[in-house]
């Protein structure tokens, strides 16, 4: 449907890390839902929008304090109120400038040669919502 973008950078620090020396799951899964709403934000043009629904979420390789985390967003299904994201968080390889991103390949499962480089995937689900709270229309189309 469209080709992601970086949305997002965070920084592992040892606070965000478990007892096993590696990123909690769910910090992770905090600022994943950060990094979809701000896409879904921007895309749908309100700040008034929900998480409906998180699907299935594959932590697929651990992150470690040092890490910086690229958190990559696109669109994957356009409904009347609501907004499908999916999000793929990699880390970024440090040989890399700044200004030079490069979206993570998922038909092979890896990123820039790298498949441990993939640290988590899921898809968000957003809705638009009115001054009321109510569902509304996002003006999208497919």
């Amino acid at each position: 449907m469209s080709q992601p973008i970086m949305t997002y950078r965070k920084l592992v620090m040892p606070g965000d890390e478990n007892p096993a020396k590696r990123l909690f799951g769910g910090r992770l899964m905090q600022w994943a839902d950060e990094a979809a709403a701000l896409y879904a934000m921007c895309q749908m043009r309100t700040k008034s929008v929900v998480t409906l629904k998180i699907s299935e979420i594959l932590f697929k390789n651990p992150a470690q304090s040092g890490d910086i985390l690229e958190f990559w967003t696109k669109n994957k299904k356009i409904g009347k109120t609501s907004l499908t994201v999916e999000c793929i968080v990699t880390r970024k390889k440090i040989g890399l400038p700044m200004s030079t991103p490069k979206a993570p390949e998922t038909e092979t499962e890896g990123y820039l040669g790298d498949p441990a480089g993939i640290i988590l995937s899921c898809e968000f689900v957003f809705v638009a919502l009115d001054e009321s709270g109510k569902p509304t229309k996002h003006g999208l189309t497919a």
